[in-house]
C-alpha cells in the first residue's frame, strides 16, 4: 500500500512459475501515471500503468494472445513487488529497493529517520533547526605542537653538529688516528688539509701522496679525495663502521720499469709495528666498499706510457662462511673486468673475465717497438688451488711502424689457451699445455709446454711445436701487408717444426737453443707451381736504388753465365764458409747460427743472419728496405724456394745474380772487373777476398779503387783463408802460399773491357 512502509523481503509472498528463469531484467523506479514494464525470467512480464504506481504481472504466453488480465493478488508497491517477485524467481539477485540510510550517530534530532533526496543533510536548514548538527572541533593537542616544532630543533642540531664535526679539535682528532694508520701500511705518506663532513656523515680527505723511492720523481700514488661513508645501521646501534670507501683522481706512478709499484707493495708486505694498530672497519663489522673513480696509471721504459681512465669498485662477499672478494672495472676506451676470488682448503679459487676492451690499449702498455692500434680483445682465467686455466682471444689489431713497414700492418687476429699448474712449496711451476692460432680462422697453430722452477736460480724450458701447415693456410693466417706478391698459395707441399729453448732465466748467453724445420720437398708428379720458371733460363732485372736496372739473362745465352758445376770449389767453400756454412744440410734457416747471433753476439749487439737461400729470395723478388715486413715475407719466400728448387740450382742461381760491386752481378762480371779475368781461373786468394764484400760490395769496392786493402780487410781475408783450412777445404801448402799471395786488381782496365764486351753482348 502507498504510504506504508514496505514489508521485509522475507514476508513477500513467494511466487512460482513452471518456467525456468534465466535471468532477470526489471524497469526501474516510476513515477505516478507512468508505464512501465519489466520482464522477469522467461514466462512473466511486469507492468504498471496505474496512477498509484500498482504493478501487474502477466504470463508472457497470454500476453502473446493478447490477454492482458493481471494475475490477481499481485498488486502494492511497484518497487515492492518487483523486489519480492526477484527474489522469489531469483533469490534476490535483482535490483533491490534502496532502503533509507540512518542517520548519523550525532544526529537524533526529530529528523533522524527521515529519509529523503539525498538522505540527511545538516547544512540544510531543516536539519539544522532539527538540531542535527556535527559535534565542534576541538583544538590542537599537544602532541601535534610537539610534532611541529621537533624537525625545526632536529634541523638545528644538525647543522650545530655538522659545524662542530668540520671545527679544528674534531679535525685533529682524525688526522692524528688516519695519518698512523697510513703510514704504518704504507710508509711516509704526505696528507693535505682537506677536511670536510657532509650532511650524510660522509667524511673527506685529501690529497693523499705517497713518496717513491726517487726524491726527484713524482709520488707513486696521488689521491686527490678520499671519501668515508659509515653504515647508518651500526651508527644507529651505537658502532661506528665504515660502509664505503671513494678514491677520486687517483694516479699511479709505476716508475722505470715498474720499480716504483714494486717498492710499494713490498712495503705493504712488510710486518707493521706492534705499537700501531692494524686499520679495520670498524669494531667486528663487514669490510668496507671500495670505489676508485678517475683512475690513471703511468709506465717507463722506453719512455712514459700513461693509461686511464678507470673506474673500479671492490666489495668482499662472503658466501656460506668463506670469504671471497668481488671486483668490477672499467677499462679506458671501453670493455669491462670482472674478478671474483674465494678461499678454499686448496688454496685461492676465482675467475676472471675482460670483454670487449681495446686491444691496442692495452697492449701498448708492454711498450712494444710499434704502435698498436684498435683491436678488440677478450680474456678469461679460472683458478681452482694449484691450477688455473686460461684463454685469449684478440682481433682486428693493426700495428704502425716505419721500421715494420711503410703501410700499417693488420688486421690481426690470434688466440691462445692452455692450462698451468703449480706447486708453491716445491718452487715449481708447469705449463702443461697452450695453443697459440693465428689467423681469422686460426689456419696455423703452435702447441707449447714448459716448465720452470726457482729452488736456486730460476731456470725454464720451453719447448714449441709448429703444426704440419700448408702454403696456402701459411699465407691466409697473415694481413695482407706480409703477404709477398707471388702466388704462393699454389705451392704443393707443407712445412712443420718444432724448438726448444732452456736454461737459466736471467742469463740469455747459457740458453739452451734447438730448432728443426721440415719442408716437403717438390715431386716429379707435383704441378710444376709458381716458381717452376726459375729451373729454366730467365731474365732478371735486378732491383737498384733508382728502380730495376739492366736486364739480365741468367743461363747459357750469357757469356759471362757460370754453371755450378764450373765454379771454382774453393771460391764456393769460401762463399759458403763466410755467408752460410750449413746450406746444405737446413732447410732454408740456419737456427743454430741464428741462435747464436741473437743470445751470444760476439759484441753484445744482436743481429741478424740470412742464409744463402734467404738472400737469393732478397735479390730474386724483394725491394730493399729494412723493415720487418720484408723479413716476413723473405721467409716465406725462403720456404718456397726450398720446397721448388734443388741445392745446386739456387747455388747456381745465386751466384750469377747477386750484386759484387757498383753495377756488377753475376761472378762472371766480377772476376773479370776486379781481376780481370775469368771466375773460374779465380786463386784461393782472389776467392777469399770477394766472399768477404758480399754482406756490403758498393762500399768494400773502394779496395778496388785503391788498389790494395786496408789492413782490417786484410785480417778478414787472412783469417777466412785460415777458416777454409780448419774446415779441410785448401791444404797447409795452399793456406801459406794464399797468405803471401798478391792481389792484382784491375778495376780500370777491366772496366772498359767490360763495357766493350757488354755492347757485343747486347
Amino acid at each position: 500500500m502507498q504510504g506504508s512502509a514496505a514489508p521485509p523481503l522475507s514476508s513477500a509472498p513467494r511466487l512460482t512459475t513452471g518456467a525456468d528463469v534465466p535471468r532477470t531484467r526489471l524497469t526501474p523506479r516510476t513515477k505516478a501515471g507512468a508505464d512501465a514494464t519489466g520482464v522477469i525470467g522467461s514466462g512473466l512480464m511486469v507492468s504498471s500503468t496505474s496512477s498509484r504506481g500498482s504493478a501487474h504481472i502477466h504470463d508472457r504466453a497470454l500476453t502473446k494472445r493478447k490477454r492482458r488480465d493481471p494475475v490477481p493478488g499481485m498488486t502494492g508497491s511497484f518497487g515492492f513487488v518487483v523486489q519480492a517477485t526477484a527474489c522469489t524467481l531469483r533469490g534476490c539477485q535483482g535490483e533491490s529497493e534502496r532502503r533509507p540510510r540512518p542517520p548519523p550517530a550525532w544526529c537524533e534530532g526529530p529528523s533522524a529517520g527521515r529519509s529523503g533526496r539525498g538522505g540527511l543533510n545538516p547544512t540544510r536548514p531543516a536539519d539544522r533547526e532539527a538540531g542535527c548538527m556535527p559535534p565542534p572541533r576541538r583544538p590542537l593537542s599537544k602532541r601535534l605542537l610537539v610534532a611541529c616544532l621537533l624537525p625545526v630543533l632536529l634541523a638545528g642540531g644538525a647543522v650545530a653538529g655538522k659545524a662542530w664535526l668540520e671545527g679544528d679539535e674534531v679535525r685533529a682528532r682524525v688526522m692524528a688516528r688516519a695519518r698512523p694508520a697510513l703510514e704504518s701500511r704504507l710508509g711516509p705518506v704526505r696528507l693535505g688539509e682537506e677536511f670536510h663532513v657532509g650532511w650524510t656523515g660522509t667524511v673527506t680527505l685529501g690529497p693523499l701522496e705517497v713518496p717513491g723511492t726517487r726524491p726527484e720523481g713524482p709520488p707513486v700514488v696521488r689521491i686527490e679525495h678520499i671519501t668515508v661513508r659509515p653504515r647508518w645501521r651500526a651508527l644507529l646501534a651505537g658502532r661506528i663502521e665504515v660502509g664505503r670507501v671513494v678514491l677520486s683522481e687517483v694516479m699511479i706512478e709505476a716508475g722505470p720499469s715498474g720499480r716504483e709499484l714494486r717498492a710499494l707493495v713490498q712495503r705493504m708486505r712488510a710486518p707493521r709495528p706492534a705499537s700501531v694498530p692494524a686499520a679495520s672497519s670498524g669494531s667486528g663489522g663487514a669490510w668496507p666498499e671500495v670505489v676508485v673513480e678517475d683512475l690513471h696509471l703511468a709506465f717507463e721504459r722506453r719512455g712514459r706510457v700513461e693509461w686511464g681512465p678507470l673506474s673500479a669498485r671492490v666489495r668482499r662477499e662472503d658466501v656460506d662462511g668463506i670469504p671471497g672478494l668481488e671486483a668490477k672495472a672499467g677499462l679506458p676506451g671501453g670493455g669491462h673486468a670482472e674478478l671474483s676470488l674465494r678461499k678454499a682448503e686448496s688454496g685461492i679459487t676465482g675467475t676472471l673475465q675482460v670483454r670487449e676492451v681495446p686491444a691496442g690499449s692495452v697492449l701498448s702498455l708492454a711498450e712494444p717497438p710499434w704502435t698498436m692500434e684498435g683491436g678488440i680483445l677478450e680474456a678469461e682465467a679460472r683458478v681452482d688451488g694449484r691450477e688455473a686455466t686460461f684463454s685469449l682471444a684478440v682481433k682486428g689489431l693493426a700495428l704502425r711502424d716505419a721500421r715494420l713497414a711503410p703501410e700499417p700492418v693488420g688486421p690481426l687476429a690470434f688466440s691462445a689457451e692452455g692450462r698451468a699448474r703449480w706447486e708453491l712449496e716445491r718452487r715449481h711451476a708447469k705449463l702443461e699445455s697452450l695453443r697459440v692460432a693465428v689467423g681469422e680462422r686460426r689456419e696455423a697453430g703452435v702447441e707449447v709446454t714448459g716448465e720452470a722452477d726457482w729452488k736456486q736460480a730460476p731456470r725454464f724450458s720451453l719447448r714449441a711445436e709448429l703444426r704440419p701447415l700448408t702454403f696456402e693456410q701459411a699465407l691466409a693466417a697473415l694481413p695482407p701487408s706480409l703477404v709477398p706478391d707471388q702466388e704462393l698459395a699454389k705451392l704443393e707441399g707443407h712445412f712443420q717444426g718444432t724448438l726448444t729453448v732452456a736454461g737459466p732465466v736471467a742469463r740469455r748467453e747459457e740458453w739452451e737453443v734447438k730448432a728443426k724445420l721440415d719442408v716437403s720437398k717438390r715431386k716429379a708428379s707435383d704441378p710444376p707451381g709458381p716458381l717452376a720458371w726459375l729451373r729454366a733460363p730467365f731474365d732478371y732485372r735486378p732491383l737498384t736504388a733508382e728502380g730495376r736496372g739492366r736486364e739480365l739473362h741468367i743461363g747459357p745465352g750469357n757469356p759471362r753465365y757460370v754453371p755450378s758445376a764450373e765454379l771454382p770449389r774453393v771460391l764456393v767453400r769460401a762463399v759458403l764458409r763466410s755467408e752460410d756454412a750449413a746450406f746444405w744440410v737446413h732447410r732454408g734457416f740456419d737456427f743454430d747460427s741464428l741462435s747464436t747471433l741473437l743470445l751470444k753476439p760476439p759484441d753484445d749487439k744482436v743481429r741478424g743472419g740470412s742464409t744463402l737461400t734467404q738472400q737469393l729470395a732478397k735479390n730474386l723478388f724483394l725491394s730493399r728496405e729494412k723493415t720487418y715486413a720484408r723479413k716476413v715475407k723473405e721467409a716465406y719466400l725462403t720456404l718456397g724456394l726450398e720446397s721448388s728448387l734443388s741445392k745446386e740450382r739456387m747455388l747456381e742461381v745465386y751466384f750469377n745474380i747477386i750484386e759484387w760491386g757498383p753495377g756488377i752481378y753475376g761472378i762472371g762480371e766480377a772476376a773479370r772487373h776486379y781481376f780481370g779475368k775469368d771466375a773460374r781461373e779465380l786463386s784461393i786468394r782472389e776467392s777469399a777476398f770477394l766472399a768477404t764484400i758480399i754482406p756490403n760490395p758498393v762500399r768494400y769496392h773502394v779496395y778496388c779503387t785503391r788498389g790494395e786493402l786496408s789492413e782490417v780487410w786484410k785480417k778478414n781475408v787472412d783469417r777466412l783463408l785460415g777458416v777454409l783450412h780448419e774446415g779441410g777445404d785448401i791444404t797447409f801448402t795452399e793456406y801459406q802460399e794464399a797468405l803471401d799471395a798478391p792481389l792484382p786488381f784491375a778495376c780500370g782496365d777491366s772496366e772498359a773491357q767490360a763495357t766493350e764486351e757488354q755492347t757485343s753482348v747486347e
